[in-house]
Parts: C-alpha cells; structure tokens; sequence
C-alpha cells in the first residue's frame, strides 16, 4: 500500500479502500512494525488529501480446519487490523465469513466483536464457495444477531460465481449495505476484473445501487494487470478511473 497510494492519488484516486490483508504476507511490516506503518498511512492521507473509507481484514483460508492455536492468530490479526482502522478514522471495515452455517457464523462474529472498538462497523461480505455464506438472506439473518455492529459488503465477483440475482441481492440489503467490492469476471472464477470485462451486467446492477445504496463504489480489481509490466501502471489507473466514470453516469 505504500508505494501504490501516493500513484492513485496522482492520478486523482482520493478514496481508498486499505487492504489489510497484506498481513497475511510473510514478515509482513503491519505485524512486524504496524505503528510505524500507520503512521506512514496518515501521513500519507494528509500529504495528498485523501479519504480512507472502507479497510479489508485479514482471513482464515477455511477456520474451521484450523487448530485452536491458529484459530487465536488468525482471530488476533483480524482484531488488529480493526484497531488500525479505528485508528485511521475508517468507518468499516471488511470480514469474510468463514465455512458453516449461520449459526456458526453468528458465535464467530460476536467473538470478534467483542475485542473490536465499537467506533467500528463490521461489513459482512458475500462469498462464492460451497459451504459457504452467499445469500443475502443468510446475511441479514447474521447481523440481526450482532447488536446493529454489522452491515453487509456486497462482492458482485462473488455473487457472480454464486449464481445470484446481483440486482436482486442489492436491493434485499437494503439500508444494510454499507460497503462494496466491485469486480467482474466470466462467472466462474473469482478473477477481480475491472466492470465490462466480464458477464456482469452492469447496466442492469448500477440501477439497483443508485436506487438502495448511498455508499461507495469501491473498485476490488487487483488482478487486472497482474501479468502487466509496472510502467503502464498509470495507464490501468487512468482506465479505472474513467470505467469509475461510466459507472457513476449509468
């Protein structure tokens, strides 16, 4: 995030969704030395103005097959990345549910919940696989069970591959979708393509969001130029910005 922050706000991206799963990486510097990391954060947000408006935690690849002890780890890094989101002024921030029913889901959050500062909305966020959380129905019927500390994120790459009436899902949420990963695919693998170049039909979705949604758009779309040599990496931003563009005018 350090060295990508000052080259979107360059080229005029001002609101950023922070990605704290670079936790997950090996010696990862927000483990390593996080206050000094956030500290560069909030420098860089005053330096070039910017809003931080939504962050992602960390996840467990499957928690349940987790033993106790990686169970408590994966639980404490996602509770101190909510701690840096407090600390940067972050509204929200992201967490995937993990493999289980609703049930399981609801004693997984509430645990959560209880170590996170309550300056912090949780946002639920739809997945994709077998076992797991893809419905809004399911989602709802969680957060009605976390004290009104949770909202929805809706990842229309994963609703996508799910098979769901993305406009549909929109509008079942409601008031309670509070963030968004937006990203499109060819509706069988999660490929985090910028909108239009996948089967999603956004023409069709945009209405729904402009009719139940007052959040953010936020663009999810890390692996579009992943095989693209850095030093056309402006051009993909400025690409992204004017898709953002036709987006905001559907």
């Amino acid at each position: 995030m350090l060295s990508l922050i000052p080259e979107y706000a360059e080229h005029g991206l001002k609101c950023l969704d922070l990605n704290f799963c670079e936790m997950m990486n090996p010696g990862s510097a927000l483990i390593s030395d996080g206050e000094r990391y956030i500290d560069t954060l909030l420098s860089l947000k005053e330096r070039y103005g910017l809003s931080y408006i939504q962050a992602h935690a960390p996840y467990p690849r499957n928690y349940a097959a987790l033993t106790n002890e990686e169970k408590a780890l994966s639980d404490k890094e996602i509770i101190l990345a909510a701690s840096y989101a407090a600390r940067l002024g972050i509204p929200h921030i992201v967490i995937h549910p993990i493999k289980g029913s609703v049930n399981d889901n609801v004693s997984y959050f509430r645990s959560l919940l209880s170590h996170i500062d309550s300056s912090i909305m949780i946002a639920i966020e739809n997945m994709e696989g077998q076992g797991e959380i893809t419905s809004p129905d399911e989602l709802l019927e969680i957060i009605s069970e976390l004290d009104g500390r949770a909202g929805i994120c809706l990842d229309t790459g994963h609703a996508n591959i799910a098979g769901e009436d993305i406009p549909g899902f929109v509008r079942a949420c409601g008031s309670n979708l509070i963030g968004t990963h937006i990203a499109d695919n060819d509706g069988r693998s999660d490929q985090h393509l910028l909108p239009g170049f996948g089967s999603i039909e956004w023409e069709e979705l945009i209405p729904a969001f402009r009719d139940s949604y007052a959040g953010y758009l936020t663009l999810e779309c890390m692996f579009f130029s992943r095989y693209l040599p850095e030093s056309i990496s402006g051009s993909i931003i400025d690409l992204a910005l004017s898709i953002s563009t036709w987006l905001e005018n559907l």
